[in-house]
C-alpha cells in the first residue's frame, strides 16, 4: 500500500510539471538595453619596461635662404681689388654657429636651371670671362659680379638659394675647417655638393 502511494505521488508531481512546461508561451522580443555601468576603478600602472636603445644622432642643421633678383639693387664696389656689382645680405641666421661650425652653399638660378656658385663663363675665344659669386661674414652674405672688361650685370640669373648647414658634432682634425669637414661628409655620404638637386634632395627641401 505504501508503494502504490509512493508511486500515485509521482505521477502527480510529473503530470504538474509537463502541464507547467505545456502553459509557457513563445519567447518574447528582447527588452531595451540597460543603462550603462560606471567605470570601475583604475587599476595600478604596470611595471616600467627596459629602456630602449640610444636613436643615431641628428643630421646637421640647415636653414636655406631665397633671395630673387628683382630684390637686389647692385652697388657697385670691387672684389680683391677690380670693380664689380656688390650685393650684401643681412640676414641673422647667418649667425656664430655658421661662422664657427658651418658654411654656406650657393646656387643660382639661370634658363630654369640651378647652377653652383661660383659660376663662371667664359666666351668661345677666351677674350671675355664673368663671374658671379659670394662670400659670408657674421649676419651678412655677400654676392659679386664682374667680368673681364668690368662690373658685370647677372641679369640671367633670376633667383639665388643659400644652404647654410651647421654641425656641432663635427671633429675636424688640426687646421681643417668645419667647411671642409661638412663638404667632406657629404661627399661620404654620396651627395654631389655641386648639385643642387642632389642636395636638396638629401635634405629633404622642395627644388
Amino acid at each position: 500500500m505504501k508503494t502504490t502511494v509512493f508511486k500515485i505521488g509521482n505521477l502527480f508531481i510529473l503530470f504538474a510539471l509537463v502541464g507547467l512546461f505545456a502553459c509557457e508561451g513563445p519567447e518574447g522580443p528582447q527588452g531595451p538595453a540597460g543603462p550603462t555601468g560606471s567605470t570601475g576603478a583604475t587599476g595600478a600602472t604596470g611595471a616600467t619596461g627596459p629602456q630602449g636603445p640610444a636613436g643615431e644622432d641628428g643630421n646637421a642643421n640647415v636653414t636655406m635662404i631665397t633671395l630673387l633678383s628683382a630684390d637686389i639693387t647692385w652697388v657697385l664696389g670691387d672684389y680683391l681689388g677690380r670693380d664689380a656689382n656688390t650685393y650684401s645680405l643681412t640676414d641673422n641666421t647667418v649667425n656664430e654657429d655658421i661662422i664657427n661650425h658651418g658654411t654656406v652653399l650657393g646656387y643660382g638660378k639661370m634658363n630654369q636651371v640651378w647652377y653652383p656658385m661660383p659660376i663662371i663663363w667664359e666666351n668661345a675665344d677666351g677674350t671675355n670671362r664673368q663671374y658671379i659669386l659670394y662670400n659670408y661674414s657674421l649676419n651678412t652674405i655677400t654676392l659679386y659680379a664682374y667680368q673681364t672688361t668690368g662690373v658685370l650685370n647677372p641679369a640671367a640669373i633670376t633667383e639665388y638659394k643659400f644652404l647654410l648647414i651647421t654641425d656641432n658634432t663635427i671633429t675636424s682634425p688640426k687646421g681643417e675647417s668645419a667647411e671642409k669637414a661638412i663638404i667632406a661628409n657629404l661627399v661620404k655620404a654620396g651627395v654631389d655638393v655641386l648639385d643642387y638637386y642632389d642636395v636638396m634632395d638629401y635634405y629633404g627641401f622642395e627644388y
